[in-house]
């Protein structure tokens, strides 16, 4: 009995490795040659009930209600993107052109570090005053050395983006024209999808689908409603006060307050820190203040549009960013809590056991 319950957890084991290993390979390798063709089956879905009401309201064939509405829909994800890439470049021009008066504080900042670690340093014992030396030698090399290194990783990043522009027509344009397609053509495209399924599959995935847009629907919904918010809240805060480049930074803060574990008092409670500490005392009560309000905000919206069931214990959310992490980099942290929260729907919605509820 028990070398045939070893055998069960080795192939288990197995099992779960060869399955860990499929997706990986599928997420690195297949996803980047086929995601054109699943945004358009996102994008056709959302677009099904404006093509439905021209259908029914103007007498529309299909074919030409999913291209009316790719247009549009084309049209104004261009004209936001635009808009967004347009204020994006201002400030980051701005933040250009203010870095090198940014930066030329730096070494009387590293000045008064030098004295401080100094004064620390004498206060050490003797065996470690060496090593707390050298540490902080290293330290001042790093800080000396981080303009260029920041100009260099800039340019980089210029370089990237210029070179990446044809690749990103063709992907945009790609995901336009299958997204007509697959509009266009949605019943022969669903009745060939659902033909590929084995039966055996068919039920499990008959409950999976309803899952997926009710729970998983609503939780995104949500949380994008939720980051709007939260991005117009700091959008207004910091333009009252006075801050720059206020619309990449309140990007950048609801993008981080969206991801789970953390929250805006990751990057709003050090800045106001920071700022009491540089004697700029309105800037922190003014972050102090916004963070109160962007955070009451959230916790009076947040139960109500999202609902407790579909979250994650906190333990959880953080070993599915790291994991999602390290395996596929700044997106695997992104989209890892969605996976996980998907397949806790499934579980709890019983399509999956993946582990025990209670001890039995």
């Amino acid at each position: 009995m028990t070398e045939k319950r070893l055998v069960r957890v080795l192939l288990t084991l197995l099992c779960a490795a060869l399955a860990a290993a499929g997706v990986w390979l599928a997420l690195t390798v297949l996803l980047p040659w086929v995601l054109p063709f699943l945004l358009a089956l996102g994008l056709a879905w959302l677009m099904e009930p404006a093509v439905t009401l021209l259908m029914s309201r103007f007498r529309l064939r299909r074919g030409l209600a999913a291209a009316l509405t790719t247009v549009g829909l084309v049209l104004l994800l261009c004209g936001a993107l635009g808009l967004i890439l347009w204020r994006v470049g201002y400030e980051l021009a701005l933040l250009l052109g203010r870095l090198p008066v940014l930066l030329s504080g730096l070494p009387a900042l590293g000045d008064q570090v030098g004295d401080w670690a100094y004064r620390f340093i004498v206060a050490l014992p003797v065996q470690l005053q060496d090593f707390a030396k050298d540490a902080l030698d290293g330290f001042i090399r790093q800080g000396i050395s981080l303009p260029a290194r920041l100009y260099d990783r800039l340019a980089s990043i210029a370089a990237g983006a210029a070179s990446a522009v044809p690749d990103a027509m063709l992907f945009l344009f790609t995901t336009a024209l299958a997204a007509y397609f697959s509009s266009a053509a949605r019943p022969q495209v669903l009745a060939f999808l659902s033909r590929q399924i084995p039966a055996a599959w068919r039920g499990r995935l008959g409950k999976a689908v309803p899952v997926l847009k009710d729970t998983l629907g609503s939780w995104l919904r949500a949380q994008g409603l939720l980051m709007l918010i939260t991005f117009g809240e700091l959008t207004v805060g910091f333009l009252v006060l006075r801050v720059e480049l206020a619309l990449l930074l309140a990007a950048l803060v609801a993008l981080v307050d969206a991801l789970p574990v953390f929250g805006t008092g990751t990057i709003l409670l050090p800045w106001a820190l920071f700022s009491l500490l540089s004697g700029d005392w309105r800037l922190a009560l003014g972050l102090a203040v916004l963070y109160g309000l962007v955070s009451a905000v959230r916790s009076l919206l947040e139960p109500r549009l999202v609902g407790r069931k579909a979250g994650l214990p906190p333990l959880a959310a953080l070993l599915a960013m790291y994991v999602g992490f390290r395996a596929f980099g700044v997106w695997g942290m992104i989209f890892s809590p969605l996976a996980a929260i998907f397949l806790k729907q499934l579980h709890d919605s019983g399509v999956f056991r993946l582990w025990r509820d209670r001890v039995r």
